[in-house]
């Protein structure tokens, strides 16, 4: 069964999240989605750019929660869901820039959006070992409680 490390542990590597996604904001705002849509793009392309500006602040807020309580499932699942999207939006972006604006510019996107999704790895393990954790707690839980019915069972029959 994995162990999860305590929380002054897990912190700080909570705490990268938010500054790595961050990498993502300077290099968006250069982007000109109007100009695509001009050239061309489905309108969806410029929604997706609006959307990533947005998810990177709810990353953040996410992360930043989850720092609190690192050892929270519901946080570190609704990080990781966060994270895999903007990390799925921003590439859909990319492609829009590679395409409608500069390949150089969506190159230096994807530098960005790989350095943005660095914890996923990690994230996508702790949620793992976060659930088999709470998967044997429940477990042991529902034992402990059928012995007790059980218990209880037995001494009514005495009576």
């Amino acid at each position: 069964m994995p162990s999860i490390a305590p929380d002054w542990d897990l912190k700080p590597k909570v705490q990268k999240i938010g500054p790595e996604v961050e990498k993502l904001r300077p290099v968006l705002v250069q982007l000109q989605p109007e100009k695509w849509t001009a050239a061309g793009a489905p309108e969806a392309y410029e929604k997706q750019y609006k959307d990533c500006l947005t998810a990177i602040g709810y990353v953040q807020n996410a992360a930043g929660r989850l720092a609190e309580q690192p050892a929270k499932l519901s946080l570190a699942v609704e990080t990781l869901v966060r994270l895999e999207s903007l990390v799925q939006m921003a590439s859909s972006v990319s492609q829009a820039v590679r395409r409608y604006q500069n390949p150089a510019i969506a190159d230096l996107l994807d530098g960005e959006i790989s350095a943005a999704g660095a914890s996923r790895d990690w994230l996508r393990q702790h949620v793992t070992d976060l659930s088999i954790l709470r998967e044997k707690e429940l477990s042991v839980a529902e034992q402990e409680a059928q012995k007790c019915r059980a218990q209880t069972l037995h001494q009514g029959n005495r009576k």
